[in-house]
């Protein structure tokens, strides 16, 4: 394994990381020195991305100089492929439809779904094992369900996609949605897409029937104040920070040991992405709330004390990086 270093005064730009991926080996270490005021780990995550780099990560300098190094890794060039997540769980009356509404549309990019079934107490298991032999469908069955997040994560171990989406079992949201979340992945304008369920003229996005609508407005209201507590510790201004549309290059995972847990791991990824130098762009999905009678899984104090935690442990226990496994 073989150095190339990129002093702080030289131009980054695609043809100069081009020159240098062309005479690297697979497995040599870029190393592309910067002062703090000029690092823009974003724009040059992308160009490091797009030219072939993997392992990117950013290091602060420790003679005190305000100097940074972000290190990346020559990789082989593959293919765009897409791997969509679905962790399920009792979800016997939408899994069917949802798989068949996925496995069958028309996607923009190379797709393979992966199908993490935990052990559900009605027949989601049935359900799944029926899309076994379906191209481009690998299935893991879990011995007894560990959380969501955790589903989500044994998911990405068996996923071999260079882009991760992530797919409840429900039906609230649409699947057509992903060809306007992916294209600015595909476009490599970021690394990292959120589908975002929030209007400024309708920040009520679940509306419940009769005496469940008062469940659904304190649901809203909890997102809104949840949403504001992570943007004010991070620093961002996100508007729907826990969607589940979350899509991102493989790459920003590396570096991060993940938690995972049930619903906290939708905190950890954007606080550690965010933390990392990735703030995704958002865009706006369609969202049918279901309510609890329809199957709806989050806890109504439970989910966002995990939430919260999670946001302590992310964003001022974790460091940035602590080298787990992807």
């Amino acid at each position: 394994m073989n150095t190339f270093c990129i002093g702080l005064q030289a131009k980054l730009n695609p043809d100069v990381l081009e020159e240098y991926y062309s005479k690297m080996d697979e497995g040599d270490v870029l190393n592309i020195d910067r002062y703090g005021s000029r690092i823009d780990f974003q724009k040059e995550g992308i160009m490091l991305r797009n030219a072939g780099f993997v392992h990117i990560v950013q290091k602060k300098h420790s003679s005190g100089r305000g100097t940074y190094t972000v290190s990346a890794v020559k990789a082989a060039k593959r293919d765009m492929l897409l791997s969509v997540i679905v962790p399920l769980y009792n979800e016997e009356s939408t899994a069917g439809i949802l798989l068949e509404k996925l496995i069958d549309r028309k996607w923009t990019m190379p797709v393979e779904f992966i199908l993490v079934e935990s052990n559900s107490k009605d027949k989601t298991r049935k359900i799944a094992q029926s899309y076994e032999n379906r191209d481009n469908v690998t299935l893991v069955l879990e011995d007894a369900p560990h959380g969501k997040g955790n589903a989500v994560l044994n998911g990405i171990k068996h996923a071999g996609g260079t882009v991760i989406a992530i797919q409840d079992g429900d039906l609230e949201y649409d699947v057509d949605d992903y060809d306007k979340l992916l294209q600015p992945i595909i476009d490599r304008k970021t690394l990292f897409v959120l589908g975002s369920r929030y209007r400024k003229d309708n920040w009520h996005m679940r509306k419940f029937s009769g005496i469940g609508n008062m469940i659904a407005d304190y649901l809203n209201v909890g997102q809104v104040l949840l949403t504001w507590l992570l943007n004010t510790a991070c620093g961002c201004k996100l508007t729907d920070p826990f969607t589940m549309y979350k899509i991102f290059d493989r790459d920003c995972m590396y570096g991060i040991n993940f938690t995972g847990g049930n619903f906290g791991l939708d905190w950890e990824l954007v606080i550690r992405f965010i933390r990392k130098g990735y703030v995704p762009i958002e865009l706006p999905i369609s969202y049918k709330a279901r309510s609890f009678e329809e199957g709806k899984h989050i806890a109504l104090f439970a989910t966002p004390i995990e939430g919260i935690k999670a946001l302590i442990r992310s964003r001022f226990i974790a460091d940035v990086y602590d080298y787990g496994d992807e």
